[in-house]
């Protein structure tokens, strides 16, 4: 028996080791097979790459080549062979681990939509023409340079990415709206990059073919799927999508140390890896007055020798790259702490570009222009301040707000920072004047004390009043302190974007356990983010809502211990009536509308919810004739209905409902309604059940999301919330996917299923004894609110499309108690469902209703 047993357990494990990576192998070898161009050009930059490299560690020549690299004196006397040679070689073999991915990628999106052949000729086109306008670009910019002179003259490489981002953006335009929009932001920020941080002639050749490509993509096109304006996306792809572009900004002082050729405030860094050295007795020359253009370029160098000086300006991209992070995230405080950085960065462009030099240098403005400080300036403030902006236009996406205790903490632990190290550093150079190169009075101390905190880009233009001496205390003070309040400020900030006491997150956080306990068919849409949160005296029970225009709006009633709901309804209106808030029970059914009836309150029918029974389900007659021909429809097409949830879905799946709702969204003229109604951060919740519509071919065409309902700590039903299919998907996809839920449900055993309600559909007034006809102007307003946005959100068709599952229609209520605030209340709601409507979105708005 023992041997019996051994034998499999031995065999077991070498079966499912070699058989585990098969299915990967063979979507690789498929990948393969389907993109030979994308491969093929990998791998010859590789080859080519590896044995140059080889041969020249061999020879002790160069990397690379002079017959690689592209000048002006060449293409001048037509030596236009070594073009091909600049496009196929990198600047460094280690390039190629970054190159290598990105012409994969790129290579094959083009040939996935082109073909290798079109993919071909598209980069030929945007290649020849990127390096015609760049080239002419570069000179433009830069040919006062004599840094950037040498370099033109001894020529540059140009690299492979000029052959590949042609096609990619090219093929942008054949793409879904949400990689389109991805590709073109993250791309034209890296070649952005490029350009402001390391501006070399093939960055402003690869900036070019993109332009190219782009504009082919446009024509190629021929108009139909292409868009040039810009609408608003979903919350949660346009803060991703900042997120990645700040990162991207973040990173540009690394672009810089792999070229000599310096943009930007960091950029500086270029010069460890440039042919430039330091000079002693230069830099001593021009710290004794004579002035030269090579003084600057010893200035620089002085403080690139200085370990804490690299410091100061890495450490600020660390900084900024947990600013990105928090970005993504969502967080507020991230999103005013970007706008403040980048204005303050433009700021200092500017005053240490342009004005310092202009105040220290005897020559003037023509100081400026030999120098480049003017260009400079321009460069390293423009990018900035547009981000800046764009962060400000997109605040609405930055909804995470952080704990005031931590954040006062963290701004103290950075202010207080700075105030001790700027004192010790004051009474180190008044206390150890010998320690530098020159007496400093507390005057030049003062003035120098900004500079020690800044990245030494900033300082390019400035010549400075003294230089510690190596190895003593005032040296190490000089150095260190930039580093370490820069160090501080790092942790601050992170400790403040990973805030888990996020204001109202605890309560968010209770909410979403009670909910768990008894609730409504929309309870649980009290759990999302915007929702403030009144518990219970017992904390067992609790009710979400919103202020708007003082008014206490709710989301539904109660959840929680249904035995306090009954209480609860009349304290929240005492704990109200003490904020000088008016409540408002938005969305409550009729025994609850009933209770506060008795209480003496007004109410008005908004809608009406549709209620299938499971176990009543069922598809004959001449009624469900189209719910049958749907899902007949569906299995004719190969269609199937896949549940799960957006945690356990592929990531194919996953980035194929997002594009769903990409497209969706930005085929609205307004934003993305909330409040009752979910988007994409509401599926992430791994309690929501996805029903998604998937084709043979894995295609997902529609999705629906549907949320839980808890009684007595049981799930007894499910609500549909997020429901969008694609632009071209056949119809009758909806109806299949609802049918297949009910029957899923059905088996199941749930109590119900809540095709929810469609709001302000099917608006009514209820009267009640005591009811003014004040009501009246209510429901006109939110009547004309309806009627206004139909065409847009369509709530009205949606109200007829879901009474074709013959559902029980049971009517849904809000309620309030006092007349004289109908308008405060109108707005409230609008304000609810809109929180995002600014007045270019109603400007958009009015153009889709003239269309």
């Amino acid at each position: 028996m023992k041997t019996a047993k051994s034998k499999p357990a031995k065999s077991a494990k070498p079966t499912r080791r070699s058989y585990s990576f098969r299915p990967l192998l063979a979507d690789v070898a498929q990948w393969v097979r389907s993109n030979p161009l994308a491969v093929g050009f990998a791998l010859a930059v590789v080859v080519i790459n590896l044995g140059l490299a080889i041969w020249t560690a061999a020879t002790g020549s160069p990397f690379p080549p002079q017959s690689a690299r592209i000048s002006y004196d060449k293409l001048g006397h037509g030596m236009l062979y070594v073009v091909p040679f600049a496009l196929l070689i990198v600047m460094h073999p280690l390039r190629l681990l970054l190159d290598i991915p990105v012409l994969l990628i790129a290579g094959s999106v083009a040939e996935s939509r082109f073909g290798a052949v079109k993919t071909v000729w598209i980069a030929l086109i945007c290649s020849v023409g990127g390096i015609a306008a760049g080239m002419g670009v570069s000179v433009m910019v830069n040919g006062h340079s004599m840094v950037w002179r040498t370099m033109a003259q001894t020529g540059t490489v140009l690299g492979p990415l000029a052959v590949v981002v042609g096609p990619l953006m090219a093929a942008s335009a054949f793409t879904s709206l949400l990689w389109r929009h991805r590709i073109r932001v993250i791309g034209y920020a890296i070649v952005a990059t490029l350009v402001l941080y390391r501006g070399e002639p093939g960055d402003y050749c690869i900036l070019a073919a993109a332009l190219f490509g782009h504009l082919l993509g446009y024509l190629m096109a021929q108009h139909d799927d292409e868009r040039i304006q810009w609408n608003h996306g979903t919350v949660l792809e346009t803060r991703r999508m900042l997120g990645i572009v700040s990162a991207v900004f973040a990173l540009g002082p690394l672009v810089a140390m792999s070229s000599p050729i310096h943009h930007g405030p960091l950029s500086t860094l270029g010069l460890l890896l440039g042919p430039n050295s330091l000079d002693n007795t230069r830099l001593e020359q021009c710290l004794n007055g004579v002035g030269s253009m090579d003084c600057f370029v010893q200035y620089r160098l002085q403080r690139l020798s200085m370990p804490g000086g690299i410091l100061v300006s890495l450490l600020p991209c660390a900084f900024m790259l947990v600013v990105s992070w928090g970005l993504f995230k969502g967080r507020r405080l991230a999103a005013w702490t970007s706008i403040i950085a980048n204005i303050g960065t433009a700021e200092l462009a500017l005053i240490y570009y342009f004005v310092f030099p202009l105040a220290q240098s005897p020559d003037g403005m023509r100081a400026l222009i030999v120098h480049g400080a003017w260009r400079s300036a321009l460069f390293t403030a423009a990018l900035p301040i547009v981000f800046a902006l764009v962060v400000a236009m997109s605040m609405r996406c930055f909804r995470l707000t952080t704990d005031l205790r931590r954040l006062a903490a963290g701004l103290a632990a950075s202010a207080g920072s700075f105030l001790m190290l700027s004192a010790v550093y004051l009474f180190i150079g008044m206390s150890r004047p010998g320690e530098f190169t020159e007496r400093p009075t507390f005057v030049l101390l003062l003035e120098d004390l900004p500079r020690r905190f800044l990245p030494i880009g900033f300082l390019n233009e400035i010549t400075p009043d003294f230089l510690p001496k190596d190895g003593t205390i005032a040296s190490m003070v000089y150095q260190g302190i930039g580093p370490v309040f820069w160090a501080v400020a790092v942790v601050a900030a992170l400790w403040c974007f990973t805030d888990a006491a996020l204001e109202g997150h605890e309560a968010q956080a209770k909410a979403s356990r009670l909910v768990e306990i008894d609730g409504e068919s929309m309870s649980f849409m009290g759990t999302w983010d915007g929702n403030r949160y009144w518990f219970s005296p017992s904390g067992r029970s609790v009710i979400a809502y919103r202020v708007e225009h003082g008014i206490a709006l709710t989301v539904t009633g109660p959840f929680g211990d249904s035995a306090e709901w009954e209480r609860d309804f009349k304290d929240f209106i005492a704990y109200c009536t003490e904020q000088s808030w008016t409540p408002v029970f938005y969305s409550v059914h009729a025994d609850q509308r009933d209770l506060l009836a008795s209480l003496g309150w007004q109410s008005l029918d908004i809608g009406t919810e549709m209620v299938v029974l499971p176990a009543q389900w069922q598809t004959r007659g001449k009624k469900w004739q189209d719910v049958r021909t749907a899902i007949n429809k569906a299995k004719r097409d190969g269609v199937t209905d896949v549940l799960t949830t957006f945690e356990q879905a592929s990531l194919s799946m996953q980035a194929q409902i997002m594009d769903i709702s990409e497209q969706w969204a930005e085929e609205k003229s307004l934003p993305e309604m909330k409040f009752t109604l979910g988007g994409v951060e509401e599926l992430l919740d791994p309690r929501v059940r996805l029903l998604c519509a998937v084709d043979a071919d894995g295609t997902v065409q529609a999705v629906t999301s549907w949320l839980p309902t808890w009684r007595e700590g049981q799930i007894v039903g499910w609500t549909l919330d997020f429901m969008r299919h694609r632009p071209d998907s056949a119809n009758g996809v909806m109806e299949f996917l609802i049918a297949r839920m009910a029957e899923r449900l059905k088996e199941e055993g749930a109590e119900f299923m809540s095709l929810s309600a469609a709001p302000l559909a099917g608006i009514s007034v209820m009267e009640f004894e005591g009811q003014g006809t004040g009501t009246e102007f209510l429901q006109h307003v939110l009547m004309a609110v309806a009627d206004i946005i139909e065409p847009v959100y369509g709530f009205h068709s949606l109200f007829r499309f879901k009474k074709k599952f013959q559902p029980q229609e049971q009517g849904v209520y809000i309620c309030y108690p006092d007349s004289a605030k109908l308008a405060q209340i109108a707005l409230a709601v609008v304000q609810s469902y809109l929180p995002d409507m600014k007045p270019a979105d109603v400007v958009r708005f009015v153009k889709a209703l003239r269309d």
